[in-house]
């Protein structure tokens, strides 16, 4: 990992590691690490063992503190969800509760971070409907969903044995990361200038 560089921190996937959202949120930080960002991931392996969320009680979820001190450095945030019966997995919306975290942050919750969003589902019509609802919770918390999102319908489009997608995907996870990078960069240079307002 390279010490400069935006950091891009990635949220998601499933409960396996050769999961297609896994895959694809690996292939999508991969992207970026060659754009110069530096990439940390936390997958479904990481975040199921995060409570469930308990806003009783936020203060006291140590589980929590890596995920929540790796998002509160991010440039720039990817959260890859599959699509269940139309809309984010609850693994994912239950890491998502946690930036709660953040809320008394100088910079709270995802205020000032880029977010792009990637979805798997067995369907199109799950493809889209789940990738509005990341993106609504993204606004919810303050966030700059990008312009691109990515959609895989994981029913006709698979991973090779290698678990490496065609170019098409490869093509769109690498639209997804330059516009991650260049709304870092862009970020990075407004508040070396004085402009911390955009």
């Amino acid at each position: 990992m390279l010490d400069s560089g935006p950091l891009i921190v990635g949220i998601g996937g499933s409960t396996s590691s050769t999961s297609v959202t896994n895959l694809l949120l690996r292939a999508c930080l991969d992207q970026a690490a060659a754009l110069g960002a530096r990439a940390m991931a936390f997958t479904g392996e990481d975040l199921v063992g995060l409570p469930i969320f308990d806003a009783n009680g936020i203060d006291t979820t140590p589980a929590a503190s890596p995920l929540v001190a790796a998002v509160r450095a991010a440039d720039a945030v990817i959260i890859a969800t599959p699509g269940y019966h139309g809309g984010m997995s609850g693994l994912v919306k239950n890491a998502i509760d946690h930036l709660e975290l953040l809320r008394d942050d100088e910079r709270p919750y995802l205020d000032g971070r880029a977010v792009g969003v990637i979805v798997a589902a067995s369907g199109w019509q799950a493809c889209g409907s789940t990738l509005v609802s990341v993106r609504s919770a993204i606004h919810a918390l303050r966030g700059w969903p990008t312009p691109f999102g990515v959609t895989v319908n994981s029913a006709v489009q698979h991973p090779a044995a290698d678990g490496s997608f065609d170019e098409n995907i490869t093509g769109a996870l690498r639209i997804l990361a330059g516009q991650l990078t260049d709304f870092a960069g862009w970020r990075a240079a407004a508040r070396a200038s004085g402009l911390s307002a955009i």
